[in-house]
């Protein structure tokens, strides 16, 4: 046997899905912020070119609300004033919430279920989520959302496989079948695809302005500033590596996987 002490990566034979002519886009987010801060550029220029988008936000948020005083009802009604607010700048028309406890003990086998139904019932494209494979990440939160939601994205097309709502799956038996073609991974340390966010930064950036239950308003200014500097790293990156148009300013950047390359199939 020959070994070869460099590191050699293995191409999938899947090709990287592109995002061209997207329709319907399910964001399945651990908080409700998460998507706007990780993608919210580019989720914003799908929205402009015609694209139905869904958040489901899967955790409740409340840890993260930083006016102790409010009663857990009152905590609830800010947070989603912050988040129809943000998604109104976005053009997100769909927002679901599965109330799980925010850095709590939750299975992933109880969340399974309602991910089914939000694929099942929405019959997305794509679905965007965050990357579990991130190589540093401490928060649980995050990398078993991404996970489940990963894992929700190959199963649910498994009729014994049932949703957390009967009715949905009927409905979804009876209906044709449909193309979900591509899992994207934001909060990602591989990414393969890089978008040019120049034109929609500015309603990324005061979307984003609009968490004010987890961020104060000396935070926020701060938490946009470190967004730009981190989309101004990502452009320059993709410009170089031959990726994005010379003069690209802002960038996202994820990781675009094929559904069937999640097992095994790569």
């Amino acid at each position: 046997m020959t070994r070869d002490p460099a590191h050699l990566v293995i191409p999938s034979l899947l090709p990287s899905p592109n995002l061209d002519g997207v329709q319907r886009v399910l964001v399945i987010q651990p908080h409700y912020d998460d998507a706007d801060i990780a993608a919210g550029g580019t989720l914003a220029s799908l929205a402009d070119a015609g694209a139905a988008v869904r958040y489901c936000t899967v955790l409740d948020d409340l840890v993260g609300v930083i006016d102790e005083t409010l009663s857990d009802e009152a905590a609830a009604a800010s947070l989603l004033r912050d988040q129809r607010a943000a998604a109104a700048i976005i053009g997100v028309k769909e927002l679901t919430h599965l109330g799980f406890p925010d850095a709590g003990n939750w299975s992933r086998f109880d969340v399974r279920p309602h991910l089914f139904r939000e694929i099942r019932e929405f019959r997305p494209d794509v679905i965007f989520t965050a990357d579990p494979w991130l190589s540093v990440e401490a928060h649980r939160d995050h990398w078993e959302v991404g996970s489940v939601a990963a894992e929700a994205a190959i199963l649910f097309g498994i009729p014994k496989l049932s949703s957390s709502n009967v009715s949905v799956d009927a409905a979804w038996r009876a209906a044709p079948p449909f193309d979900l073609r591509a899992v994207v991974f934001f909060y990602t340390d591989e990414p393969n695809t890089f978008v040019l966010i120049d034109g929609t930064w500015g309603r990324k950036s005061a979307a984003v302005s609009e968490y004010r239950a987890q961020f104060s308003v000396e935070e926020l200014p701060q938490l946009v500033a470190t967004l730009d500097a981190k989309a101004a790293q990502v452009a320059r990156v993709g410009v170089g590596a031959g990726r994005l148009p010379t003069g690209t300013t802002r960038a996202e950047a994820f990781k675009v996987i094929d559904p069937r390359a999640l097992h095994g199939a790569r």
